[in-house]
């Protein structure tokens, strides 16, 4: 690859673009997911896909995220020069392989100077930094800003999550009162925070996989804290046959 390759800046349609046949490259649902809200507030590519004769070489998620989000043409950089199919596959992957280290402590002092929304756009998370979870509750963030989220599920799956919230509202009615609201669901930073630990922790990619198990984890709670309330009660009842028989 001795040849200077030659190129040039062309404003494209995104949907005419193939993608590249078996791309290495993904991206989780979360991140795909990510990516096209960001794409869809800047309301442009701000990094241009590599093209070769209608093919993207590198840049194949951005183009699909850019189509999703309503963007229909973006600018390109286009490669001019005929290349082998080595030559190719080398340019496609090198893109993917080659893109450096952070420098972690650098990248923190950069993420911290930045708000709640712009550090969701960022794509990057407090985990990673591998540092402690930070209490924000004496923080003023201003005015809250909501997050919509749809999670899909299976149709004997929906059904054990709607069972396990119904149990998790039951127990909370009988608190009285609650002295705290754990994993509120109205809170997204929270919630996704949960689902980025247990990813994490229990090596799931799915993000509705990782729903079901925490559903499946905290019905196996209720039932265990079921079984020990039911169990003091039978105790606390012997103990008062007990003093009756006594007293009598």
């Amino acid at each position: 690859m001795s040849d200077t390759i030659k190129i040039e800046m062309s404003v494209l349609e995104l949907s005419t673009l193939k993608n590249l046949e078996g791309n290495p490259h993904y991206m989780t649902a979360a991140q795909f997911g990510r990516l096209v809200e960001n794409i869809k507030r800047d309301g442009v590519l701000t990094s241009a896909p590599l093209i070769y004769k209608g093919e993207i070489l590198s840049g194949n998620h951005r183009v699909m995220a850019a189509i999703k989000a309503g963007v229909t043409h973006g600018n390109c950089i286009v490669i001019e020069s005929d290349l082998t199919p080595a030559q190719k596959t080398a340019i496609a992957l090198s893109h993917n392989a080659i893109n450096g280290q952070d420098d972690l402590s650098m990248l923190q002092s950069l993420y911290d100077t930045l708000d709640i929304e712009h550090k969701a756009y960022s794509g990057l998370t407090d985990d990673s930094f591998d540092i402690e979870d930070i209490d924000i509750n004496g923080m003023s963030i201003g005015a809250i800003k909501y997050q919509e989220i749809t999670l899909y599920f299976l149709p004997e799956e929906a059904e054990i999550f709607a069972h396990v919230m119904k149990l998790i509202e039951a127990k909370a009615k009988r608190a009285a009162p609650p002295a705290a609201l754990i994993a509120r669901l109205e809170d997204f930073n929270q919630f996704f925070d949960v689902i980025t630990k247990s990813k994490k922790t229990l090596n799931i990619h799915n993000s509705a996989l990782v729903v079901k198990t925490i559903s499946d984890m905290t019905l196996a709670k209720l039932d265990a804290d079921e079984a020990e309330r039911i169990e003091a009660e039978r105790l606390k009842a012997e103990q008062n046959d007990s003093k009756q028989q006594k007293g009598s």
